[in-house]
Formats: C-alpha cells, structure tokens, sequence
C-alpha cells in the first residue's frame, strides 16, 4: 500500500518474480524451495505490475509443471512474462511492448536453477545465460521492430554488491549486441548503477547490476533495502531513434513485524527523515534501521553514477 503510487505511475512497471504459484498441491513455502498462493500474483498486479521476468534460480522450485503452472497464473492476471515459457512457439516470441509508441523488447536470463532444469526435450522452459543465445535475441529484436531492447539478468554472488567478471561480460554481451538497457538481480543486496557506452548503438546504456530486495523474509544490513528504479527513454520519430535518457530511484525497506507477529511491509525508506510519514508501527529502531538502508541506497548506487536522481516522494 505504501509504495503503490510509485508503481503506478509508471507507464510500464516491470518486476522480477522470484517464486512459483505451484498451487496447493505441493506445501505453501519459503526458502529453499518457493511456492506462493496464487493470490500472490493477484496482488502484484493489484499493487501496478505489468509484467514478470521469470528466469532466475527459484523458476524450477516446483519442478516443470509448477514453472508451467506459474505462468498461467501470470497470464490469467493479464500481465506479461518472460524467460520461462509454455512451448518453443512461446519461446520464440520475443516481447515487444508498445509503450507510448516506444516498442521496448524485454529478454530475460538466469545463471542457473540451483541444479534442477527442464527436461532435454523442455530446454525451450527456461531462458539461461549465454552469450551466442543473448546475441543472437537482442538482434532478433531489433529485427522484429524494437526501438530499444532492455536485457534482464539473474546472475551475481549472493550479498556482493561489487559485480563479478562473469556480471561485467554478460552485461558487455548484451550492450555488443545492441541492447540500451540492462538490469540486474540476484545478489540480495543492491549493487552499482552505470551509464556506458554501447558501440553497436552508438550510444549511452544503462546498467543497474542488482536492484537488492524488493519484498523478502531477509533481513540484515543491506538485505533489508530495495529500490524502485524508474528508466526514461526518449525515442526522436523524426530520425528513428530511441535513447536513454535519465533515471531516478526511490529506496525501499522493509519492516518485518515487531517480534511477536510476523508481517512485512514494504516502506519507502527516506520516510525515515519525516517522522510525519511514518506509521504509528515504526519504532525508534525500526527508524535508524530504515534510515541506514536509505543511506547505504543512495551511496551504492550512485557510486559510479553521479547522475542518478534520488526520487522525491510524496
């Protein structure tokens, strides 16, 4: 309810779904292995999501028939997916969102699935890295009519916030390629923004290697913060071409109860300088936990990026 507004008012919000919706067949569960209620994604489009990357180390959680089941739970909430799929036919169409006459092409891909992948026969489920693959997909893009092409990652080590080598490549095999955009996730906690340059466009790209926890049951330091990263792209109809043109981000955290009761909360985290904004529920320490995440946010991702516009909120 807190962050809402600021998931609405994009023109297109876009978010990593790191569960599955199994069903009830199998056990409601956390970690290791997620399965979530299909009210769940209920909820996330409620909340102003319109669409679901889906390829990242949890897909295969419930096996090929929860990652199925999955996206029809998705589809069924009219919001879009990508990086796990139905069928090779699925597979083979790349999304192009008409967003305000900017064609956006969405691809998604994940280091792995914690050992458990589709069949041989089911390779065409599950969207992994690789560099001939994601190549050969941004330019397909292009082809098919996207004026930019925003690449998706789930790859990193687990509370590093500096990207690895294998981060930096994936990362250069995506800008080769043409690609103007590329995201992120995995770490847990939220990594560096930058803007380079991208030869096959001849222009600026953006990068956010980790965007951290949105809503998790994690909840030490760095944890415990997330972001809303908002992308402006600018597209000139007379010469054909669509840039990158700023972006701002507003710092999440999120408040897990008081002890006695387990609930999580999602939070705008600068509230922690207005005490005016915050609910009756945060506490003193509640607050300089908040105010920490907010802090360590602005630091990390502006880090290379002096550019990177800290969001007002309202």
């Amino acid at each position: 309810a807190y962050v809402k507004p600021y998931l609405q008012e994009a023109d297109i919000t876009i978010g990593n779904l790191e569960t599955t919706f199994a069903g009830s067949g199998q056990p409601y569960a956390g970690y290791p292995a997620f399965n979530s209620p299909d009210a769940y994604c209920e909820a996330l489009k409620d909340a102003g999501f319109d669409f679901l990357v889906t390829s990242n180390n949890h897909s295969m959680d419930t096996r090929e028939d929860g990652l199925l089941r999955t996206i029809n739970v998705i589809k069924q909430q009219g919001l879009g997916y990508t990086g796990t799929y139905l069928s090779q036919k699925d597979h083979d169409c790349i999304r192009i969102l008409d967003v305000k006459g900017v064609k956006l092409g969405i691809l998604n891909y994940t280091y792995g699935t914690n050992g458990s992948y589709p069949s041989s026969d089911h390779k065409y489920m599950l969207n992994v890295i690789d560099s001939a693959s994601i190549s050969q997909d941004v330019k397909m893009a292009k082809q098919k009519g996207a004026d930019i092409v925003l690449v998706f990652y789930h790859m990193g080590i687990e509370n590093i916030q500096e990207p690895t080598t294998a981060q930096k490549d994936a990362v250069r095999f995506a800008l080769d390629a043409g690609a103007g955009l590329v995201i992120g996730a995995h770490p847990h906690v939220i990594g560096p923004t930058k803007l380079e340059y991208s030869k096959a466009n001849n222009d600026t790209a953006f990068v956010a290697y980790s965007l951290g926890n949105f809503l998790s049951n994690q909840y030490w330091r760095y944890t415990d913060a997330g972001v809303v990263l908002n992308l402006c792209v600018q597209k000139n109809f007379t010469k054909k071409k669509t840039s990158y043109k700023s972006a701002s981000y507003l710092p999440t955290w999120v408040y897990r109860g008081d002890g006695k009761k387990k609930m999580h909360v999602l939070l705008p985290a600068q509230w922690a300088t207005d005490s005016l904004k915050l609910p009756v529920f945060i506490s003193n320490s509640h607050k300089a936990k908040m105010n920490e995440a907010f802090e360590d946010t602005k630091a990390i991702l502006t880090k290379y990026n002096s550019l990177l516009q800290l969001k007002l909120v309202k």
